[in-house]
């Protein structure tokens, strides 16, 4: 049986299989990051103009009607969290992909042929990512209802982080067990699930995601580091272009590091899993 280190060092290595996958998946998350970025200026311009309108009228916030809105703002930015939503289902497909590859044992990267395969897969993904969210959120909800109260409110924090946990490790092994057999009830079979961790061992199962995430956090803080010396040498060299600026950095950060991330932990997902079948 492979050991932690073994599974995180295989997956370090293997986003380097195949180059031109890992730089056509890092096209999706510019593509999203660009996205996600136009649609934050193009929300504050928004906001700006209605700002500027309730200050301008005697129109308030509670009379403010659909006739007052920039139109074609607001239309362009729902198509533009319409097209981000679609991307990232991509996205969340493509890491179903990693995630097949590595319990199949495949040495190399998932193409992009099937293009509605991908779409559909991202669906589940997110569909069961959201259902093992809903605990810590109802939980937390509760917990801002009542934020009057010093002492229900810190307890209700406390319980909605640790669900938080729970269902997150939870959430890996469940992704894993759906993408195994290709079967969306398969992330709801508890009983299989918690039987894979225990066949696993739940300290090997635990320290091998902590320690993905500590190198994954590793990863982006040393890549944050130098991104933002690269920012200030952009800045020095290019006056009064701060969109430009922020613009190029993401580019680089989404096309070779958000990849290269998501690649290595999902790869280290998918291992975890063959590991607890043996």
């Amino acid at each position: 049986m492979a050991s932690i280190t073994d599974c995180v060092v295989e997956g370090l290595k293997y986003p380097f299989n195949d180059i031109k996958k890992l730089l056509g998946f890092g096209i999706l998350f510019v593509i999203f990051d660009l996205i996600t970025m136009a649609f934050t200026i193009k929300t504050v311009d928004v906001t700006r103009m209605i700002i500027h309108t309730l200050e301008k009228t005697n129109v308030t916030a509670s009379t403010l009607g659909y006739s007052h809105l920039p139109h074609g703002d607001v239309y362009l930015a729902i198509a533009m969290l319409i097209v981000g939503f679609i991307v990232l289902l991509f996205i969340l497909g493509y890491q179903y992909n990693v995630i097949g590859f590595s319990i199949d044992r495949k040495d190399d990267l998932p193409g992009f042929d099937d293009i509605l395969g991908m779409f559909i897969k991202g669906i589940k993904y997110l569909f069961v990512t959201i259902v093992y969210s809903i605990p810590s959120m109802v939980v937390l909800f509760l917990a801002i209802m009542v934020t009057n109260n010093s002492y229900v409110w810190p307890v209700l924090m406390i319980i909605s982080v640790l669900l938080s946990l729970i269902c997150y490790l939870i959430l890996i092994m469940a992704l894993n067990n759906m993408i195994a057999h290709d079967s969306l009830k398969k992330a709801f079979d508890f009983r299989e699930i918690i039987d894979n961790i225990s066949n696993l061992g739940w300290g090997k199962y635990i320290g091998t995601v902590i320690f993905t995430v500590i190198v994954f956090m590793i990863i982006n803080l040393a890549v944050g580091v130098i991104l933002s010396f690269l920012t200030v040498i952009f800045a020095a060299a290019i006056n009064n272009q701060a969109i430009v600026i922020s613009t190029v950095i993401s580019v680089i950060e989404a096309l070779f590091v958000t990849s290269y991330c998501s690649v290595f932990f999902n790869r280290v997902c998918g291992s975890i899993y063959r590991e607890s079948i043996k």
